[in-house]
């Protein structure tokens, strides 16, 4: 019989996570001056790291700006570009909700692969969502993205546990496979309620909401 560990915290994903998101929101903004198809500009996006060097900090968004209107829209203003980049979020309520439980008996961590632009926009909006984290561990920031070493290891060095003792959270298989690799504790995130169940294998216990311990 294998042995649990003892979970210690956590570390929950962002996107699709916590907020579901959506470029093609964005691509309908400007869809009258881009150059190319949305679908092609989504596989850029997703499939080629498009925007790979901005996740890791080494680009300003202005010179992201400057990369996404050359290869997509030449006649795109820097404030459209804001607005369309940005507003694509909406939060899973059922997840947040989840985490504020579990922040009653775990530290939370939130390790996210997210560019300067995304992060301000959500803080500013949803900064109760954020304050709900014990510390936050950000691509840009940190100039590391998943799945390199670098950025879980930032999470070991927050945290201050161990990779065995953390349950991480992400809805990309990729991702996942490469921090198995390191010993973390994962689950591939489908929705909240086999979260939940999953939560249960690893004994996570999930304190009851004041509503529901009444």
């Amino acid at each position: 019989m294998a042995i649990i560990p003892k979970i210690k915290c956590l570390a929950f994903d962002l996107g699709r996570v916590l907020f579901d998101f959506d470029y093609n929101i964005a691509l309908d903004k400007i869809k009258n001056k881009a150059i190319i198809p949305q679908d092609k500009v989504i596989e850029e996006l997703f499939y080629r790291d498009f925007a790979a060097d901005f996740e890791r900090g080494l680009i300003t968004d202005y010179d992201f700006y400057l990369k996404f209107k050359k290869a997509f829209s030449p006649s795109l203003g820097y404030s459209e570009f804001i607005d369309a980049w940005c507003d694509i979020f909406s939060p899973k309520e059922e997840v947040i909700d989840l985490v504020r439980r579990l922040k009653a008996a775990y530290p939370v961590y939130l390790i996210s692969n997210i560019n300067e632009l995304h992060f301000d926009y959500l803080k500013s909006k949803y900064s109760s969502v954020f304050s709900l984290f014990d510390g936050l561990i950000l691509s840009y920031k940190v100039k590391s993205i998943k799945p390199e070493n670098g950025i879980y290891e930032e999470l070991k060095k927050v945290s201050g546990e161990n990779y065995e003792n953390i349950v991480y959270i992400d809805d990309r298989e990729d991702l996942i496979s490469q921090a198995r690799n390191l010993n973390l504790q994962c689950i591939k995130f489908t929705g909240s309620e086999k979260l939940i169940v999953e939560l249960n294998l690893f004994n996570v216990a999930i304190p009851k909401t004041k509503e529901t311990s009444q």
